[in-house]
């Protein structure tokens, strides 16, 4: 079975430490990748954020609602800015 953990704070990142030392950054609102239950079972400071109401813990299967996307074909939404040219460092000034 796997889990993801969604981030309810309202401003800042958070650092969710997983069983196996590795940790998840989750910005406000976001989604992690799923992960296994073994990561997060038993987790004190998993458990400790989760009663505070800084995090929600959910199973994948259940397809957590993610934020919808805006169309990248309307005009303006998702376009792309223009690379701006790279400084030569073989330049004297």
């Amino acid at each position: 079975m796997s889990v993801r953990i969604r981030s309810l704070l309202a401003s800042g990142p958070i650092m969710v430490p997983l069983n196996s030392g590795r940790s998840v950054r989750l910005s406000p609102g976001r989604w992690s990748a799923e992960l296994r239950d073994t990561e997060v079972a038993d987790n004190a400071y998993l458990d400790k954020l989760h009663r505070r109401g800084d995090i929600e813990v959910a199973e994948s299967r259940e397809a957590p609602e993610a934020p919808e996307a805006p169309d990248a074909r309307e005009e303006g939404a998702g376009a792309s800015r223009a690379q701006r040219p790279r400084k030569r460092t073989d330049s004297a000034g």
